[in-house]
């Protein structure tokens, strides 16, 4: 009776969704090989994803108990911590989960770039993924004014004064950022429903359309005369593995160091929770998190103007990268020029972020207690 039921229930999918042949197409799908220079880093977009995932999860469970206002956010946090069981896990995860998750995104971003993955007839590919990656750096943002303590009240004030400047829109941005002329809030309550509504869905569309593209096209090769209709058998003879299991089992073991690692993190450097936001009491040396520090050290060497306009121009053109670079060469053997300025910028961007990282701190190097201006630059205060 009961392989009669499962029959019947098989037959029925089967005449509605065609089951069968969707299976097989999956079953195609996994097995499709892999051109022969694909290794351990292209893992990273994967990891990317399994963190979207993690924070949808554990951002679903601290949403049971956060409430977005000025008057409770900070308390409601505070309970998460010390009151809910194990809230102090899922919210040092969530938390560090948006660090890793943006790490592992510039990190694939860099992979493709590398080994010129952008380059025709992939644009639409690197379009979507430069999408991912800026609402990645918007959740970012957004979410790190929740706790609504002191660090993230005056670094959401930066940061909004920073998309003040904007040329000609500059205020009008601001006071939408803001929803009034403060951060108060008008603005948390705006970051939150931006953060868990907007965001999500926007990330959802753009993920889907990417993973579409890589498996429609699959992963170029590093041939001049690449193209995506390469069938799979060519592949196979040029040596290329299947994706399933060997690259699968790889990017198991990826993630589940990289989570290893986290976890190291969250139980030996937990992320505090500093004392609530205060309007009237500026800290000393505010300072967005480390993947906009890069851009926000930069401009304070040129006029502010110069700065976002400057920064602004820098975006769009690796927006752009696959229009600008059409030469067809995909090995980075064969493209010096783009690698040395690949490598230059990224030497460029750890630069500014570690001189902004400096700034406006002390820090005592050889029994020698050097201050670090606003610029980075050290001065001696007291020698041994």
């Amino acid at each position: 009776m009961k392989v009669r039921g499962m029959k019947w229930l098989t037959n029925w999918l089967e005449e509605r969704v065609a089951l069968f042949d969707a299976m097989r197409f999956l079953r195609n799908q996994l097995a499709k090989p892999l051109p022969r220079h694909v290794n351990w880093l292209f893992s990273f977009g994967t990891v990317a994803s399994v963190f979207f995932l993690t924070q949808v999860f554990s951002g679903l469970l601290l949403m049971l108990y956060y409430e977005p206002s000025a008057g409770t956010a900070y308390d409601s946090v505070k309970f998460i911590i010390e009151k809910v069981p194990f809230g102090w896990l899922v919210r040092q995860g969530h938390a560090y989960g948006a660090h890793f998750m943006i790490a592992f995104l510039l990190l694939h971003a860099g992979r493709v770039f590398f080994y010129g993955g952008y380059k025709k007839p992939r644009e639409m590919t690197w379009f979507f993924g430069f999408g991912l990656l800026a609402i990645t750096l918007l959740f970012g943002f957004t979410g790190y004014l929740l706790p609504w303590d002191q660090l993230a009240y005056w670094a959401t004030v930066v940061g909004t004064e920073v998309a003040g400047s904007v040329p000609i829109v500059g205020e009008r941005v601001l006071f939408i950022l803001r929803g009034g002329e403060t951060v108060s809030d008008g603005t948390l309550t705006r970051f939150f429903a931006v953060h868990v509504i907007v965001l999500p869905w926007a990330f959802v569309f753009l993920v889907l359309g990417h993973l579409f593209l890589i498996r429609y096209q699959g992963i170029s090769t590093l041939d001049r005369t690449d193209v995506p209709e390469k069938t799979s058998d060519e592949i196979s003879l040029s040596g290329g593995k299947p994706f399933y299991p060997q690259h699968v089992l790889k990017e198991i073991i990826v993630v589940l160091l990289v989570f290893a690692g986290m976890v190291l993190m969250i139980v030996y450097n937990p992320i505090p929770l500093h004392d609530p936001a205060d309007p009237f009491n500026t800290p000393i040396g505010v300072k967005p998190e480390w993947y906009f520090l890069p851009a926000y050290q930069a401009m304070k060497y040129v006029p502010e103007m110069v700065g976002v306009v400057g920064t602004g121009l820098v975006v769009l053109a690796l927006f752009l990268l696959p229009l600008l670079d059409r030469s067809p060469e995909r090995h980075p053997g064969k493209r010096p020029i783009a690698i040395f300025m690949g490598v230059g910028f990224m030497l460029f961007a750890i630069l500014l972020g570690v001189l902004g990282y400096l700034s406006d701190t002390n820090l005592t190097i050889m029994g020698t207690l050097y201050h670090f201006d606003v610029y980075g630059w050290p001065q001696i205060i007291a020698s041994p």
